[in-house]
């Protein structure tokens, strides 16, 4: 052989044949034990170097077709040489395993052709000298020498049967190279004669063992095995078994299939012929960068309980909308707030894509703020959102050091001075930072009214103070469209201080079908009024070409085999990701998409899922799997479906206590284990995996039911909790359940009706205390209509607390009738005058707003006299 040319020090250049002879050689000993772990991982690398070669073998043929037509003794083993690292005499005593590092390059001989493998240097240490290692893989580029003008430059301008003869030939020197046989004549290049099978009997049957229906016939629909029909008489002349019988990866088996049968008058599976070197170089390509996911496919399947194998942290088809959020966040930290807004169907993608941030913001030490709206968000967007504010509080002690934390809290003190307690009052976690104001917490509770301007101003200076270009302030509300313009107002106010240097980044999600023009629509148009920075992104659906990457990862098979099976899926979901997936999994559920363990890979019929007739909603496919669920596991998703998106786990642990909903934590962890629920956060809650997924547990409750089923969760909660001390969340979970059966509640025995009006009463102070007046004056307005019709009577101190507090709280919305109505209550009902005094202090107030001077002066001298 005459070499292309001189190789440097340290390299050298061996056949291939002669380097496949030596590899056997090598590989021949520790393949007498299959059990050991060691043996394994030798012959996944000597598989992985035969890829490396094999891939340089195609960029080399592509290449070359471009130049002139090649006969068939130009694509064989002995026109093509690799170039290694030279062993060092000195050690050669030494038994060393070569890696995948170690091939620099193939020549093509007849057409004096060299390539050389370009690998990133990072990538050299993440292959083992011992083969301990192959998940990795390798990501690879050619330089092919010399680059010499050919006649053209445009594969495409080959000719197309010379080309399938190329990838018929070059499937048989894969053939070679994998099964360590020469199919001309039949006999292995270490003399051993191959066993002959009946290809039909190998792989013509499935996993079921029916043999009933033509093997054609079957893989007419799927990605099926190997075809034992071929008019080639090369064809004729493979035997696929060999490959098996020596343990290549089923996507090696499938891909010299694919080429061979290029040229073949009736290929088992026409649609996935391989008769492109384009396709054959992208293949091999794929098998070295992601080994683990597309070489090595069985470790994946093993225990027989195939699943799709979805790539958890990846977006497809998202990168410009990534960039787009990322560059947003960079501005921000330079010193700026910024709000950036996503809109879109439910299923889009929206909160994955801001995931794809949260990242990059933990990273750079900020703090995430999450905040999902929901259904039973209504009546209270206000309170959910100061709440998610007050757990900035623990994010700012945990993230920073006793140093910083000091300077923090000098900040916080010298800012707000004597109003420190009005922070308190709103965030109370705040307190973590300022143990020393503990004692200092009630002085001054119910007598100082924040009025929605105040509530604004101090959270606009609290997070002026605490965010900074090293630690910005990210804030998500996922689902606007429940929210409120009083939530909205606040994020606004907040953004729009100009004058600070706030480092706010506000992410906003909705669903862009359920939006009115004047509520979120009405914050963008005031931000920009405002000059602050604002960016919109609509999500649409995923294109074609990036789902049939999805599905593609997801099978762990090549993307050209899965184009027809992506066509009709993406058809009946029209690109939206979360249906996409939901989708395809069904299929698997029921069998029409299945792993075969004997093949080692997955097989579909196309018929039968181009009939499947869904609706274009994606709750079909989730109702579907949830009734077929067992009793406990549907009346769990129930139970949680009527909290709304996430409850917290105490809340659950009261309902466990009782009889009716004793086994909800067993119903739970199957649901968990279906992936409909998780269990995350601090506090630890349950939550659905998607809205949708609540959507359809919802629905599982008929709309008969709906407030029956919630009234009996509210008085279940009710006596598992009775004698304990509830917090504020646990207060307005209850009344938040109870409250959606009135016309039953109204009904109820006295002692009931008292309870519950009792349990509104502490919800619209604790509302009150986060200055949410609007959600306060709902519940304290219940509360007062629950009560018994002699309740100044039997309920003289809640009656008292009741109408005092609702008369406050609708004052400070504004509502000076409904105040008033109440504070005549009060003054006609009460018994003494010191339980009138609160109800003529604020009755003054409330004249004097109105400039009616004259009567607020009658009723103090009427008091006083």
């Amino acid at each position: 052989m005459n070499p292309i040319h001189n190789n440097p020090d340290g390299v050298e250049t061996v056949p291939l044949r002669a380097w496949l002879e030596e590899g056997i050689k090598k590989e021949q000993p520790t393949a007498q034990n299959n059990n050991d772990i060691e043996s394994l991982s030798s012959s996944q690398l000597f598989i992985l170097r035969k890829t490396t070669v094999a891939y340089a073998v195609a960029e080399l043929l592509r290449r070359a077709i471009t130049a002139a037509p090649l006969s068939a003794d130009k694509i064989c083993l002995d026109n093509f040489a690799v170039r290694t690292k030279k062993k060092d005499e000195e050690f050669a005593s030494f038994s060393t395993s070569p890696s995948t590092a170690d091939i620099l390059g193939v020549d093509m001989i007849s057409e004096m052709l060299s390539l050389t493998i370009i690998e990133p240097s990072y990538m050299n240490h993440l292959f083992d000298e011992g083969g301990e290692e192959v998940g990795p893989g390798r990501y690879l580029e050619v330089c092919i020498s010399p680059s010499k003008p050919s006649q053209t430059n445009n594969a495409s301008a080959v000719e197309p049967s010379h080309e399938r003869t190329v990838c018929h030939l070059f499937g048989i020197l894969l053939y070679q190279l994998y099964s360590n046989l020469d199919p001309f004549p039949m006999t292995n290049l270490l003399g051993v004669q191959p066993m002959q099978q009946d290809i039909t009997s190998l792989f013509g049957d499935d996993d079921n063992g029916d043999t009933r229906e033509p093997v054609h016939k079957k893989a007419a629909t799927s990605d099926a095995p190997f075809s034992s029909s071929s008019t080639s008489s090369t064809c004729k002349k493979l035997t696929y078994s060999a490959l098996h019988d020596l343990g290549s990866p089923p996507s090696i088996i499938r891909l010299v299939q694919n080429l061979v049968e290029s040229k073949s008058d009736h290929p088992m599976n026409p649609q996935n012929i391989c008769s492109s070197m384009r396709d054959a170089c992208n293949d091999l390509h794929l098998l070295l960068h992601e080994p683990d996911r597309f070489l090595f496919t069985r470790n994946q399947f093993e225990g027989g309980n195939a699943q799709l194998q979805l790539r958890k942290n990846k977006l497809y088809g998202r990168e410009k909308e990534v960039s787009a959020i990322s560059e947003s966040f960079n501005r921000v930290c330079t010193g700026n707030s910024e709000a950036f807004f996503i809109g879109g169907f439910s299923g889009s993608g929206k909160t994955r894509l801001v995931e794809s941030v949260i990242q990059l913001v933990e990273i750079v030490g900020g703090y995430v703020l999450i905040h999902k709206f929901d259904q039973m968000s209504a009546g209270r967007p206000l309170l959910e959102l100061i709440s998610a504010f007050d757990n900035l509080c623990l994010l700012v002690q945990r993230k920073n050091s006793p140093q910083e934390l000091e300077v923090i809290v000098n900040k916080l003190t010298e800012s707000f001075g004597s109003d420190l307690s009005l922070l308190g009052r709103l965030l109370p976690n705040v307190y973590s930072l300022l143990p020393h104001l503990e004692q200092s917490k009630q002085v001054r509770r119910g007598d100082n009214q924040m009025n929605f301007q105040s509530v604004c101003f101090i959270l606009r200076q609290f997070i002026k103070i605490v965010s900074s270009k090293s630690h910005p302030v990210m804030l998500f509300l996922d689902d606007l469209q429940w929210s409120d313009s009083t939530a909205l107002g606040v994020i606004h106010h907040i953004l729009s201080d100009k004058g600070s240097d706030i480092s706010c980044f506000f992410v906003g999600s909705y669903r862009s079908n359920e939006v009115s023009s004047d509520h979120i629509f009405g914050l963008m148009h005031d931000l920009e009024a405002s000059k602050v920075s604002t960016q919109k992104l609509m999500l649409e659906g995923v294109k074609y070409e990036d789902m049939n990457t999805l599905i593609s990862d997801a099978l762990c098979t090549f993307p050209r085999t899965t184009w027809r099976l992506t066509n009709i899926i993406y058809e009946k979901t029209q690109g939206n990701p979360f249906f996409f997936l939901e989708f395809l999994q069904s299929l698997v559920d029921r069998g029409l998409l299945r792993y075969s363990l004997r093949l080692g890979i997955w097989q579909w019929d196309e018929g039968k899922i181009g009939l499947e007739n869904i609706t274009d909603n994606v709750l079909y496919l989730l109702s579907s799997k949830m009734n077929v669920l067992s009793t406990e596991v549907q009346m769990a998703l129930k139970v949680i479906s009527s909290f709304g998106i996430k409850v917290d786990e105490k809340i659950v642990h009261y309902l466990s206590r009782t009889d009716e909903y004793s086994n909800i934590m067993t119903g739970i962890e199957e649901a968990k284990l279906s992936g409909f629920i998780t269990k995350a956060g601090e506090p630890s809650c349950y939550s659905f995996s998607h809205d949708k997924v609540r959507e359809a547990a919802y629905g599982l409750i008929s709309d008969d039911e709906k407030h029956k089923f919630h009234s009996k969760l509210g008085m279940a909660l009710i006596h598992a909790a009775k004698g304990e001390e509830l917090d504020d969340n646990t207060v307005f979970t209850i009344v938040c359940q109870i409250n959606r059966n009135l016309s039953s509640l109204k009904q109820s025995s006295s002692s009931m009706r008292v309870e519950v009006s009792s349990l509104n009463y502490k919800a619209g102070i604790a509302a009150m205390k986060r200055s949410d007046y609007v959600t306060a004056s709902y519940y304290l307005s219940l509360s007062t209509q629950l009560l018994p019709d002699n309740h100044w009577l039997s309920n003289y101190s809640l009656s008292l607390q009741a109408y005092m507090a609702t008369a406050k709280a609708s004052y400070s919305t504004g509502d000076t009738d409904k105040s008033q109505a109440a504070l005549n209550v009060i003054l006609k009902e009460a018994t003494c005058i010191e339980d009138k005094l609160d109800a003529y202090y604020l009755f003054v107030n409330l004249l004097h707003s109105q400039e009616r001077g004259e009567e607020a002066y009658t009723i103090c001298q009427n008091v006083l006299t």
